[in-house]
């Protein structure tokens, strides 16, 4: 598609369409963004050039929120790594929704930052799916963190969800603890379903029947933790221990078996995904399972940089862990 077909839309001269893909600067913002609009509309193959130059020392970011300290050190890792390779950092906060999601990327392609790494909106994979086609349609070299695509086709960097649920659970069994409840995210996400997985494939290693009672999806957020903590707890007959998949439901958690006057530990036995800060771990016996977080996102920001200098094909990196019991 020519320059000329983009005039006519734009109902201004070629000269005009000329400047703005090439010197932008010249033209009016107004008659700019007609322009390029009806650039990116027509699909021209020229169209490249932003109202901001490119800046290929930048790197956008994409994260949730930094109130879930999860999030938090997965960015300090990308800025600590950023800053070895002298590369600045933009970011910006979807609070797990797509149209915020949306409106990040298409900032980040205005601007033309070098690369994106981000943590896409949580049980939106279709939708994140589209916006992953965006970036690969302007050629933007990107890198999942923490929250993976069913097929697995892009590079990023993961906890290694089946596994250590897996390792985890089958410690617990072995120590005694038969009726464990799960408290995992929603059904079409796939770190949760990955997380469940390890957990069956325990129960079934030690020939113990899965009972579907045992088995609670949340939303991954601390007011679901505690609410199905709650409903737990009043059973007639309490499970042995409770495998919380995320830390915010483990918080969640804690202020529940609290709040019913029981003591983690010894009433009832608590194994979270996550570690959790200081101060609970200090103040209860809780098991967790520890991964490398802020070196999730240092890694991710080093293949990001790999695919800035040619390395070619999908990179994606599974984190190890290390559990205390």
């Amino acid at each position: 598609m020519g320059i000329r077909k983009i005039a006519e839309k734009a109902n201004v001269s070629i000269a005009t369409v000329s400047r703005v893909l090439n010197t932008p600067e010249l033209v009016k913002q107004h008659t700019r963004k007609k322009v390029l609009k009806i650039a990116e509309e027509l699909e021209y193959k020229k169209y490249t050039t932003s109202l901001i130059p490119t800046k290929r020392d930048e790197i956008g970011v994409i994260i949730p929120d930094v109130l879930n300290s999860f999030f938090a050190r997965i960015l300090e890792g990308i800025i600590k790594q950023a800053k070895e390779l002298e590369l600045s950092v933009t970011l910006y906060l979807s609070h797990d929704n797509i149209s915020d999601e949306l409106h990040a990327v298409e900032k980040l392609i205005e601007k033309q930052l070098r690369g994106v790494i981000f943590i896409r909106s949580k049980n939106k994979e279709k939708k994140s799916q589209k916006i992953i086609q965006k970036l690969q349609k302007y050629k933007i070299p990107f890198v999942l963190v923490d929250r993976d695509i069913a097929s697995r086709d892009n590079s990023g960097v993961f906890l290694s969800n089946a596994n250590a649920v897996y390792d985890a659970t089958n410690l617990l069994l072995n120590d005694g603890y038969e009726k464990i409840s799960i408290i995992t995210g929603p059904d079409d996400n796939v770190n949760s379903n990955q997380r469940l997985e390890g957990y069956k494939e325990a129960l079934n290693k030690h020939n113990i029947d899965l009972e579907e009672s045992f088995i609670h999806r949340s939303d991954f957020s601390m007011d679901s933790g505690l609410e199905i903590t709650k409903m737990i707890l009043e059973q007639e007959q309490l499970p042995d221990a409770i495998f919380s998949c995320a830390n915010q439901i483990t918080v969640g958690c804690l202020k529940a078996i609290v709040q019913k006057g029981l003591r983690v530990g010894k009433d009832i036995k608590l194994f979270s995904f996550n570690k959790l800060d200081a101060s609970h771990i200090n103040t209860f016996d809780i098991s967790y399972i520890e991964h490398p977080v802020e070196y999730m996102g240092e890694k991710s920001v080093i293949i990001l940089k790999n695919k800035f200098v040619g390395t070619k094909g999908i990179i994606r990196d599974i984190m190890d862990y290390k559990i205390h019991y």
